[in-house]
């Protein structure tokens, strides 16, 4: 029988403290699996936020940008990049004032949806989170996305 050692990340992501229920769509977002192996955790105990979900992902290091997506799934979400086993980073994901090319605007009339034009939002406010549209500045919800 295998112990806990024998699970641990050698090189990989760690994605944690996700909302409860939102593992399955940050594997979309992320296009997972795509490699290596996946381990996702949903409805797990939390000692800080009652419940949460993780997903683990062997051989994965993230780009700003699926960082950038992975942060409109809520607030406190962590990543931790893991070398050798140990820990080499963590950071806890924030939405950006601006974001480009990620969120598709849904004015069926805005230019972006007509033209090869790259979709600009800006976040207002704070979580739950609500964006611009820069071109049509038709305001929209995290949950839309």
């Amino acid at each position: 029988m295998r112990g806990p050692k024998d699970f641990r990340l050698q090189d990989g992501t760690v994605i944690d403290h996700l909302p409860v229920g939102s593992a399955a769509r940050a594997m979309r977002l992320l296009r997972l699996p795509r490699g290596g192996p996946v381990t996702v955790g949903i409805n797990v105990p939390s000692t800080r936020y009652g419940t949460k979900d993780i997903v683990r992902v062997e051989g994965l290091e993230l780009s700003k940008a699926e960082l950038d997506r992975l942060a409109l799934l809520g607030p406190r979400i962590t990543v931790s990049l893991v070398k050798d086993g140990e820990v080499h980073g963590k950071v806890v994901l924030e939405v950006p004032k601006s974001i480009e090319g990620i969120i598709r605007c849904p004015n069926p009339t805005c230019i972006t949806n007509h033209e090869q034009v790259a979709t600009i939002f800006h976040r207002v406010g704070s979580y739950p989170y609500r964006f611009r549209c820069h071109h049509c500045e038709r305001m929209t919800t995290a949950d839309e996305v």
